[in-house]
């Protein structure tokens, strides 16, 4: 059994990767094709940076990655990028603090689209400086620091242990806190554990590429250690 189960898992890992690692190079491609592109900026307040990343499809959201070669480039604040990950063909830059990230996105020697991700596009949330600890023997609802849900946003929040963890989120508009069940918080022990938040918009491109679309996205992460009992 095992080692059946170790042959089903193995067969998912190639095939996910081989999906992943599935690419072409931006020089193979004609000229007037149209790219897919998905901008995303994460700022993570407990560490104090701002990571931004950059993607690129042939067409539209199910097509094929594209790295850029030759003419084709990205830049962030006018940037080159930092890292390179080819197993998804993500494009990262950081920086510290939280900052306006300008994706200039060179197609070819002619023609680039300009897309900006504002700090001001999402409301700043973190996790209340008073929350030490969660009461884990009844419900309890959480509240956040910042501005109640707005449309096209979502906000998670988990409290995690060594070997568990338990998580709800809300995308409802005007939503202000995460309410845990009883039963969803005696899954934790009494102890030290650590809240983390997670706010997340999605939206539309500022210039995109005819009709192959696009998304920027904006999260805000923050974490803090708490007491449970």
């Amino acid at each position: 059994m095992t080692r059946q189960l170790f042959t089903y898992l193995f067969a998912i890992l190639v095939s996910i990767s081989l999906i992943s690692c599935e690419k072409v190079n931006s020089n193979d491609l004609a000229y007037d094709t149209p790219v897919y592109q998905s901008y995303k900026l994460v700022y993570d307040n407990y560490y104090n940076e701002t990571t931004a990343t950059a993607e690129f499809k042939v067409r539209n959201s199910s097509g094929v990655h594209i790295k850029l070669v030759e003419d084709a480039y990205i830049r962030f604040n006018n940037e080159r990028h930092h890292d390179y990950w080819p197993v998804f063909h993500e494009y990262n830059w950081k920086s510290r603090g939280f900052t306006d990230v300008d994706f200039l996105y060179n197609k070819n020697w002619d023609q680039d689209f300009f897309n900006t991700i504002y700090t001001d596009d999402i409301a700043f949330t973190i996790i209340p400086h008073d929350l030490d600890e969660i009461d884990i023997s009844s419900s309890a609802k959480i509240y956040w620091d910042g501005a109640p849900i707005e449309n096209s946003e979502s906000l998670s929040i988990s409290i995690e242990q060594s070997g568990r963890s338990i998580s709800e989120s809300t995308h409802h508009r005007g939503d202000r806190y995460i309410y845990f069940e009883a039963e969803d918080l005696r899954r934790l022990y009494p102890g030290n554990a650590t809240i983390h938040i997670e706010r997340e918009k999605k939206y539309r491109l500022d210039e995109e590429d005819e009709y192959a679309g696009g998304k920027k996205i904006i999260i805000l992460k923050d974490r803090k250690e708490i007491y449970l009992y």
